[in-house]
């Protein structure tokens, strides 16, 4: 059995191969290097462990974000519903009324490039289902309005530039949600219909083989037709 064992000396990365109790060293490339912490990131990842328990870099974020994007949606009317922190993922809700803001980041192994974004809804933020045809993100609304531009949310930062990439997600929220969070929903709409559909999904009920009753989510698009 081969067995590998690595260590840093200056800027090099070192490897040494045991085999049939022979010893045998040799210097990584930069770019293989890379590509193994990753892979070693994903083995991690798959050993078994409790994901759930907030990690240091998301407590961080996540007291940023409710201090730095928190803030123009409380001027705005909208108070703080609940925050989620685990090892990978944040996420955290404000309402109003029946509207809502959802920031939802992650960097789950298996999701790189991670990402985090802006959500806006109206209806049930509890509701999964729901939520997906009832939210849009912020950067469909960028879209309608700069079609030239292209916008597809955003990276999840390193711990030194969570104010920064904060700071300019506050702004673009204010810049491109400002009707939103005004309580004017026009421009909301015709990006939610230009994203998910005009029309909700629909739950029907109906039952399986072993006549379990079952509820089946329509597709967004589905029109429905009369018999």
């Amino acid at each position: 059995m081969l067995h590998l064992q690595y260590y840093f000396i200056g800027n090099d990365t070192f490897c040494h191969t045991y085999k049939k109790n022979k010893v045998h060293k040799c210097v990584i490339p930069d770019t293989l290097c890379v590509m193994l912490t990753k892979i070693m990131g994903i083995f991690d990842f798959l050993k078994p462990g409790d994901n759930s328990k907030p990690s240091r870099k998301h407590i961080s974020f996540s007291n940023l974000a409710l201090e730095i994007i928190g803030n123009p949606l409380e001027q705005n009317g909208f108070e703080f519903y609940r925050k989620k922190v685990e090892t990978y993922f944040t996420t955290i809700i404000w309402t109003k009324e029946k509207q809502y803001v959802k920031l939802s980041a992650s960097d789950f192994p298996t999701d790189y490039p991670y990402t985090f974004d802006i959500i806006l809804g109206e209806g049930d933020c509890d509701d999964f289902f729901k939520s997906e045809w009832d939210s849009i993100s912020i950067s469909d609304i960028q879209r309608l309005t700069e079609p030239n531009r292209k916008y597809k949310g955003y990276d999840f930062p390193k711990k030194r530039e969570f104010r920064a990439v904060l700071e300019k997600t506050k702004n673009e929220l204010i810049e491109f949600g400002n009707g939103f969070l005004n309580g004017d929903l026009e421009l909301f709409y015709e990006a939610r219909i230009q994203t998910n559909g005009k029309n909700k999904p629909e739950k029907i009920i109906k039952k399986d083989k072993n006549g379990k009753v079952i509820f089946e989510l329509l597709p967004y698009n589905v029109i429905k037709k009369n018999d």
